[in-house]
C-alpha cells in the first residue's frame, strides 16, 4: 500500500512547479545582465542594416576584443548621428564599468569609450541621470591591484576621474558640502566647459594631449605589451622588495619657501581669504583603530593647512565627531613633525605611509598612492610653515593680509594703553611709584615695554647700572598694585656669578620697592633652588641683600614643561573606553600637574603677601619670561576682577606677555623648525 504522505508531498511539488512556470518573469533592471554571456550570443544584423550603438558596444566589450581609436570613433559617431541612442549607450557603458563583480579589463574598456563619448552634451546629460554613478566613479578612482598591471590600474583611475570631471565638475565633488538637488532639473553645462559639437567627426579631432584617448592611442601598444597577470605582477613585486629590503629609501627635495607651486581649483567650507590649494593627493587612506576601518579620501595641501577630506556622508555614527572637531584639518603652523616611510604590508603590497605629529598631540597616519607624494608633501609643509627668518613672507599671514582678510576687524593692538591701565590701578601724583619713559627708545631694555612704572626716587643713571646687572637688562618694574599701593614687581635674575658680586644701585632699587615696610621684601625666585645655584656657573644667581626674604618656587624650566606636556599628551592618547588602562598612573608620572600646582602655590604666596599683609613682592626666574609671566598673570587674575572679563583677559595677555617680550615665536616654533626651546 502506497504511503499517502508521499503522494501528498509529490502533488504539492507538482502544483508549486506549475505555479512557478505560470508566474510572469520578474522585470530585470537596466544593469541586470551578464555582458560576457550576452556578447557570446551575438546576432548578426540584417543585410544592409547599420549596427545600433548597443551592438557596437557589445562588440567593443566582448572578451578578447580590442577597444581602439576606430572602434571608439564608430560608437561616438553613431550617437552623434542617432541622438536617441545616447541613453542606451550611456546605460550600457555605466552598467559595464559599474559592475562590482565585472572583469577589470571590461571596466577599462567601458571607461575608455565613455571618456570620449562625453564630448557629446546629450551623453553628459544622460550620464548625470544614472543612479549612483558618482559613487561608482569615486570607487574606481581608488582602483589598485586588479591584476592588469600598474599601467592599466592608472588608466582606470585616470579615466574615472576624467569622466566624473566632465559630467559633474565642482557639483560632483564628493568632498563638497551636501546641497539639496532638484530631481526634476538637469544640471546646466556651461559654455566654457563645453566640448566640440557632435557634428564634428571624432576622427577629425586633433590627437593632442587634451584628449585622453588620443594619448592612450599613442601608448596603447606599450600598455598592452606590459599587461601582466596578477600572479606575475605579485611575483615581480616580491622580487623587487626582496632585492631592496622591506623599507625603501625615500629621496628628499630641497626646501624652497618662495618657489612657485601649482594652484588647484578646489574650494571647501571655511576656506580663508588668500588660501590656495597647491596639491590634492587622491586617493589617500586614513586608517582608524577604534572602531577599525579605513577611510578613503583625498589629502589637500594649501598654503595654510593640511586637510584630509572624505566623501560627503562618509563619517557617520561613531566617527561623526571627527568632522565636528575638525580633527583632520591641521594648520601648517601646528605641524611639529612629519615622518614618512615605505613599508610592505602583510599581503606583500608596497605602501607609502605619512605620519603627521602636531603640537596639540594629534597623530595622523595617512597612506598615499605614490612615493613622490611623500616628497612633495614634506617639501610643501616645511617650506610654507617653517621658512625661517630669511623667508617670513612665505608664511600664510602675508597672503591673508594681502587678500584683505580681517581688514574690517579690530587687530587688537590698541586694546592695551599703558597710561590708562596704570591710571586705573591708582598710579598717580601721591603714589610712591612713577610712570617712566626712560625706555621709550628701547635702549635700556629691548624686550621691555616703552612705558614702565618704577620707584619714584629712581634716577636714569641708577637704572642703567641696574640694567647692566640684570640678565638681558630686564630691571625690576611694577606689574600691578592695589588701592593701598601694595604691589607686584617682576624682573630677571641678577648676574652676580660664582663670587656673589653685588651691585649697589640694584640693592638700593630693591630697598625702594620695599618702601619702608616693617617686613622684609619677599623675593620669590620661581626656579628650583638647585637650578638657581647652577645658574651661577653661567654668571647668574639670586639676591642676597639685607632686608630681603628669598623663597624658591620650584617651577621647572621650559624643558621640563615640554617633557611633562608631551607625557600628558601620551596619557590622553592612551585613553580607551574598552580597556581599564593606566590613566591615573600616566598622569601622575607625567609631572604636568606638579608644574601647575607649583605655579598656583607661587601665585598663592604672592596674593597672601599683597592682599593680606599689604606688602610688596618681587618675582623672577632666569630670564623673566615664561614662569614670571605665568605667576604674575595668575595672581593678577585672582586679585583684580577686571582681568576676569573677556576684554580684561585680552588686556592682561598683552600687558604681561606681549609687551614684556614673551618668546611666542620660539616657544610655539612659529615659522621655524621646532627646537628644544
Amino acid at each position: 500500500m502506497a504511503d499517502p504522505l508521499t503522494g501528498l508531498l509529490q502533488k504539492k511539488k507538482e502544483t508549486a512547479s506549475k505555479a512557478k512556470a505560470a508566474a510572469p518573469a520578474p522585470a530585470k533592471g537596466l544593469f541586470d545582465f551578464d555582458v560576457e554571456s550576452t556578447l557570446s550570443k551575438k546576432i548578426a544584423p540584417p543585410q544592409g542594416a547599420e549596427q545600433t550603438v548597443g551592438e557596437h558596444i557589445f562588440d567593443a566589450l566582448a572578451a578578447g576584443s580590442t577597444v581602439d581609436f576606430p572602434k571608439v570613433t564608430e560608437i561616438c559617431e553613431r550617437v552623434a548621428k542617432e541622438p536617441r541612442e545616447a541613453t542606451e549607450a550611456v546605460r550600457l557603458l555605466a552598467g559595464a564599468f559599474g559592475d562590482a563583480a565585472g572583469p577589470p579589463r571590461r571596466k577599462l574598456k567601458a571607461l575608455t569609450i565613455m571618456n570620449e563619448l562625453l564630448y557629446n552634451p546629450r551623453a553628459v546629460e544622460e550620464m548625470r541621470q544614472v543612479h549612483a554613478v558618482r559613487d561608482t566613479l569615486w570607487k574606481l578612482q581608488a582602483t589598485s591591484n586588479t591584476g592588469l598591471g600598474d599601467a592599466s590600474d592608472e588608466q582606470i583611475r585616470m579615466f574615472a576621474t576624467e569622466v566624473e570631471k566632465k559630467c559633474f565638475g565642482a557639483a560632483g565633488d564628493p568632498f563638497a558640502p551636501m546641497v539639496p538637488e532638484d530631481p526634476f532639473t538637469l544640471p546646466q553645462v556651461s559654455e566654457s566647459s563645453s566640448r566640440p559639437p557632435p557634428t564634428q567627426p571624432v576622427s577629425e579631432r586633433p590627437k593632442d594631449s587634451s584628449s585622453v584617448l588620443g594619448t592612450l592611442w599613442q601608448v596603447g601598444s606599450v600598455v598592452k605589451d606590459n599587461l601582466k597577470t596578477g600572479l606575475a605582477a605579485a611575483q615581480e613585486a616580491k622580487e623587487l622588495l626582496k632585492s631592496q629590503g622591506s623599507r625603501l629609501e625615500i629621496p628628499k627635495l630641497p626646501v624652497k619657501p618662495l618657489s612657485e607651486r601649482p594652484n588647484e581649483d578646489i574650494r571647501f567650507d571655511d576656506i580663508l581669504p588668500g588660501e590656495k590649494v597647491h596639491y590634492s593627493i587622491s586617493p589617500s587612506v586614513l586608517p582608524i583603530n577604534k572602531p577599525f576601518r579605513e577611510l578613503q579620501g583625498r589629502l589637500l595641501i594649501s598654503n595654510y593647512r593640511l586637510k584630509f577630506q572624505v566623501p560627503k556622508g562618509t563619517l557617520k555614527d561613531k566617527l561623526a565627531w571627527v568632522a565636528e572637531k575638525q580633527l583632520l584639518d591641521v594648520p601648517l603652523g601646528l605641524v611639529e613633525k612629519l615622518e614618512y616611510e615605505g613599508v610592505t604590508s602583510e599581503a606583500g603590497v608596497q605602501q607609502w605611509r605619512l605620519t603627521i605629529t602636531t603640537k596639540d598631540f594629534r597623530n595622523l597616519m595617512i597612506m598615499v598612492p605614490q612615493m613622490k607624494d611623500l616628497v612633495v608633501i614634506e617639501e610643501a609643509v616645511l617650506a610654507l610653515s617653517q621658512p625661517g627668518a630669511s623667508f617670513v613672507k612665505a608664511l600664510f599671514a602675508f597672503a591673508y593680509a594681502a587678500a584683505g582678510g580681517g581688514s574690517q576687524q579690530d587687530d587688537g593692538w590698541d586694546l592695551y594703553d599703558p597710561g590708562k591701565e596704570f591710571q586705573r590701578i591708582g598710579i598717580g601724583p601721591n603714589c610712591p611709584w612713577k610712570i617712566s619713559v626712560y625706555n621709550s627708545d628701547y635702549q635700556l631694555c629691548d624686550t621691555y615695554p616703552a612705558v614702565l612704572v618704577l620707584p619714584a626716587e629712581t634716577s636714569h643713571e641708577h637704572l642703567r647700572r641696574v640694567a647692566a646687572f640684570r640678565k638681558h637688562g630686564r630691571i625690576p618694574t611694577l606689574s600691578w598694585c592695589n588701592s593701598g599701593w601694595a604691589s607686584l614687581w617682576r624682573c630677571s635674575q641678577p648676574m652676580e656669578g660664582l663670587l656673589g658680586q653685588l651691585e649697589t644701585s640694584d640693592e638700593k632699587m630693591l630697598k625702594s620697592i620695599r618702601c619702608g615696610k616693617d617686613r622684609d621684601l619677599l623675593v620669590l625666585d620661581l626656579r628650583p633652588k638647585k637650578a638657581a645655584y647652577a645658574n651661577k656657573v653661567n654668571g647668574g644667581g639670586f639676591e642676597s641683600y639685607a632686608g630681603l626674604r628669598l623663597v624658591f618656587g620650584n617651577i621647572d624650566n621650559v624643558h621640563g614643561v615640554r617633557e611633562a606636556w608631551k607625557k600628558m599628551g601620551q596619557a590622553v592618547a592612551g585613553l580607551s573606553n574598552d580597556e581599564i588602562g593606566s590613566w591615573y598612573k600616566d598622569v601622575a608620572n607625567s609631572g604636568w600637574y606638579d608644574i601647575i600646582g607649583a605655579i598656583f602655590q607661587c601665585a598663592n604666596l604672592v596674593i597672601h603677601e599683597i592682599d593680606v599683609l599689604k606688602c610688596n613682592v618681587l618675582i623672577h626666574c632666569s630670564d623673566g619670561w615664561d614662569r614670571t609671566a605665568q605667576v604674575s598673570s595668575v595672581a593678577m587674575l585672582c586679585m583684580d576682577p577686571h582681568y576676569r572679563t573677556l576684554r580684561g583677559l585680552l588686556l592682561l595677555i598683552q600687558k604681561e606677555f606681549c609687551s614684556f617680550g614673551h618668546r611666542f615665536r620660539t616657544r610655539l616654533a612659529n615659522g621655524e623648525k621646532p627646537s628644544s626651546e
